[in-house]
C-alpha cells in the first residue's frame, strides 16, 4: 500500500482495528493472525475502499469478518485435535473452574450464534456492542440507513436473547445486586 494510502485509510484507526479484532477473538496470536489478514484484505481492496462512501466503516467491516474467520478455523482444528488425542489433565489451582469454564463456553456459544446471524444483524451487532460504533457510523459501514442499522441491531439482540435466555437472566441477576 502507498504510504499515502496507509495513512489516509488505516493509519487514523489502526488501533480501533486491533480493539475490534482482540474484542472478538481474545488471543494475541488469533488477533495478530486476523490483523494481517485484514490488512491483506484491505490492500487488495484499497482501489474500491479509497472510493467508498465510508472507507474507515468497510475497514472496520473487514476486520470483524477476518477475526470470525479465524475464530472459525480455530475451532476447527480443535475439532480434529479432538479427533486425534485426548485432551490434556489441567492441573489448576483457580478458586472455581467450572465457573471460567461456564463463562468461557457462553463466551464461545455466543460468538458462535453471532457467526450464524445473518450478515448484516451479525455485522451491526459487533459493531455496536463490541466497538460501540453510534447507529449512523454503522449504517454507513453497513450501506444502509440508521434506522436499518438499528433494526439489525435489535434483530441479532431479539435472537440472541432467545438462543441465551439464561444468560440474559444472570446479566438481570447480576444487575441487581
Amino acid at each position: 500500500m502507498a504510504t499515502g494510502d496507509y495513512d489516509r485509510l488505516i493509519r487514523p484507526i489502526e488501533d480501533r482495528m486491533m480493539r475490534t479484532v482482540w474484542h472478538i477473538v481474545r488471543d494475541p496470536d488469533d488477533a495478530d493472525d486476523a490483523f494481517q489478514a485484514a490488512l491483506a484484505k484491505v490492500w487488495v481492496n484499497r482501489g474500491k475502499i479509497a472510493g467508498h462512501a465510508n472507507p474507515h466503516g468497510l475497514i472496520l467491516r473487514i476486520c470483524i469478518n477476518a477475526a470470525y474467520d479465524v475464530l472459525r478455523q480455530k475451532a476447527k482444528q480443535r475439532r480434529v485435535a479432538a479427533l486425534q488425542v485426548l485432551p490434556p489433565v489441567r492441573q489448576d489451582s483457580s478458586p472455581s473452574p467450572s465457573e471460567r469454564l461456564a463463562v468461557e463456553e457462553d463466551h464461545l456459544m455466543v460468538l458462535k450464534a453471532i457467526g450464524e446471524l445473518p450478515r448484516n444483524q451479525a455485522e451491526a451487532i459487533t459493531l455496536r456492542c463490541v466497538e460501540g460504533l453510534p447507529y449512523r457510523e454503522i449504517g454507513d459501514a453497513l450501506g444502509c440507513s440508521e434506522v436499518t442499522a438499528r433494526t439489525h441491531v435489535a434483530r441479532a439482540r431479539e435472537r440472541l436473547c432467545v438462543m441465551f435466555p439464561h444468560l440474559v437472566r444472570q446479566g438481570m441477576k447480576e444487575a441487581t445486586t
